[in-house]
């Protein structure tokens, strides 16, 4: 390692840092939430083909995560590793989140959607330069571990405000600019603004620090793929996690349509809703941790996965003005969402420590990658699951809005809303009983075992 300063970090090199992820959260969510049905309700793509354009593009992150990971191993300046692609990233960011939601106005609606892929590949590959530097970061601002915590937790923080600007905001936005293709160009515009500048604060608030760096040679990709499929524990969290985040994108990308056609409300409606969940993913994780430490991660992974389950399903006794069970809902979803999350994420640590205790080694970044890159493969198929559902079921794509539809696609967008994310969910519970990594296999753990990898 080299020699850098103890000197402990300051509040604005903390804020800084956190600021940074607002942008992160929004880029990431934003267009699960509403690219699809921006697609199929504003700029007339089929569902199918709108399905395609988000899903085909996070193919390409599968690979260009970890080879971020890589080059930024291998990238020597005067900024630092990490930093030159933070100024990078955190403009294209901005730029490309603006350009998604700008169509030329194509006759074809499928050439809007091959539009719309090929922007979102570019705009995926610059969320990538930026947010996986900027994750591995976090380890390098400081050699003690416990002020890393406290970057972390920072980060949190900016991850909830994200929440509220991701799930509240765009709706409200799209609204307020008049509804259609100018409403939604106007909300990229507003967000897109958010996200250049919030992140572009990280590479600025970070620019006095000196970082801890590793002399340890990069592992290369071929490479990533071999040690993962080895770490048995990490294989099954990380199917378990994907699985539950396929269903949970199915939902978001056709939370807007539930809305308007079973609810019978108003898009801004959703800004509610979504408001209410996140306000729960902020303020439950201290009640998720202490049960975690009485009963164990496994077990509270269980518990909010089946309790998630349950509140998922309830969506399908919802009738249009149920609105006190609508938030109660929202509420609970909010609140067990954030339990299986949280639980996958310290899991996540759990294995990494399993790897470094049986092999000696220090690879964090390896399962990092790979658990980042399918995070958003999972977003992208659960987007690619419910355009193609809604065209099994008819749905009708328009450039005016909220066109009506016939009864049995109204009951096929109530099929995708509900049955995606509870099937998934299922699944998730059914994969994770096989996780078998605890506090005990962490201490037992021997380096000799390292001749198994």
């Amino acid at each position: 390692m080299s020699n850098t300063s103890t000197r402990p970090l300051s509040n604005v090199v903390f804020a800084a840092y956190g600021t940074g992820w607002i942008g992160g959260q929004v880029f990431r969510d934003v267009p699960a939430l509403i690219l699809l049905p921006f697609m199929i309700t504003a700029i007339g793509v089929p569902p199918a083909v709108a399905g395609a354009a988000i899903f085909i593009p996070k193919l390409w992150v599968v690979f260009c995560d970890p080879l971020m990971g890589l080059w930024s191993d291998r990238t020597k300046s005067r900024w630092g590793r990490r930093r030159p692609f933070l100024f990078v990233g955190s403009i294209l960011c901005g730029v490309m989140f603006i350009a998604l939601f700008n169509v030329p106005h194509f006759e074809s609606g499928t050439a809007k959607g091959i539009y719309v892929g090929a922007i979102y590949t570019l705009a995926s590959t610059a969320f990538s330069i930026y947010s996986v530097p900027y994750l591995t970061m976090a380890s390098e601002l400081s050699r003690n571990m416990h002020e890393r915590t406290v970057v972390m937790s920072w980060r949190q923080v900016g991850l909830g405000f994200g929440l509220i600007a991701s799930n509240a905001m765009p709706t409200l936005l799209i609204v307020q600019g008049g509804g259609g293709e100018p409403g939604h160009q106007y909300m990229a515009l507003v967000l897109g603004l958010v996200c250049g500048v919030t992140m572009f604060v990280t590479f600025i608030g970070t620019r006095t620090v000196p970082l801890v760096e590793s002399d340890q040679a990069a592992v290369p990709l071929a490479e990533q793929v071999k040690l993962a499929v080895k770490n048995r524990p990490f294989l099954i969290l990380l199917a378990a996690n994907f699985a539950q985040l396929v269903g949970s994108a199915a939902s978001y990308g056709t939370i807007v349509l539930f809305t308007v056609y079973h609810l019978k409300k108003e898009i801004t409606f959703v800004s509610l809703m979504t408001l209410l969940m996140a306000i729960m993913v902020i303020i439950t994780p201290p009640a998720w941790t202490a049960l975690s430490v009485r009963i164990g991660k496994k077990p509270t992974f269980i518990i909010s996965i089946i309790c998630f389950f349950f509140s998922f399903l309830s969506f399908g006794w919802v009738k249009p003005g149920d609105d006190i069970f609508i938030y109660a809902i929202s509420i609970c979803l909010g609140t067990f969402n954030c339990g299986f999350s949280l639980m996958a994420f310290s899991m996540l640590l759990d294995t990494i420590a399993y790897d470094r205790k049986i092999s000696g080694l220090n690879r964090e970044g390896v399962f990092s990658g790979i658990w980042s890159a399918m995070d958003k493969t999972a977003f992208a198929f659960g987007a690619l699951l419910a355009g193609v559902a809604l065209s099994y079921f008819g749905f009708h794509e328009s450039m005016t809005g909220f066109i009506e539809q016939s009864p049995e696609t109204l009951r096929g967008i109530l099929i995708t809303y509900v049955g995606a994310p509870t099937s998934f969910a299922l699944l998730s519970f059914l994969i994770i009983l096989r996780y078998q990594l605890n506090e005990r296999d962490l201490a037992e753990a021997r380096e000799p075992v390292q001749a198994a990898y």
